[in-house]
């Protein structure tokens, strides 16, 4: 079965193993999100749970291969592809107009003093008691 917009209306009927195969052959295919598939497919509210559940089968079974992460990649975009939504059409807003400011002068930074801390009188460092050690008896 091939991969278009008028087949995605057939997908409803299929098993899931027949859809698990036309799944793995989009995400493989790696289209756009804003295909026409995806698009068709995002229509259909029961197929998208079920296109879902596919791709999380097939990030299981992608566990463990040699293609791991090239799989989980191509499965990631396909869930974006499915949750994005269809913008609406943006209307053209009127650019605001710019006035040109005369550049200010830039305000002096303010001055800090620093002040220098009092010195205290230095006082003689303190005598470091001996300490005796007795061998014992």
């Amino acid at each position: 079965m091939a991969i278009g917009p008028s087949a995605v209306e057939r997908w409803l009927d299929l098993s899931t193993e027949e859809l698990r195969a036309q799944v793995k052959q989009l995400v493989s295919a790696r289209l756009p999100g804003d295909h026409a598939v995806w698009q068709a497919i995002r229509r259909h509210p029961a197929l998208v749970p079920r296109i879902r559940g596919v791709l999380s089968g097939l990030a299981a079974t992608a566990a463990g291969s040699k293609d791991e992460a090239m799989q989980k990649v191509w499965i990631s975009k396909a869930r974006a592809a499915l949750d994005q939504t269809t913008p609406a059409p943006v209307k053209a807003a009127r650019k605001p107009v710019v006035e040109e400011v005369a550049p200010r002068e830039p305000e002096p930074e303010p001055v800090i003093e620093l002040k220098q801390p009092e010195r205290a009188e230095k006082q003689p460092p303190k005598a470091v008691p001996t300490m005796l050690f007795q061998e014992p008896s």
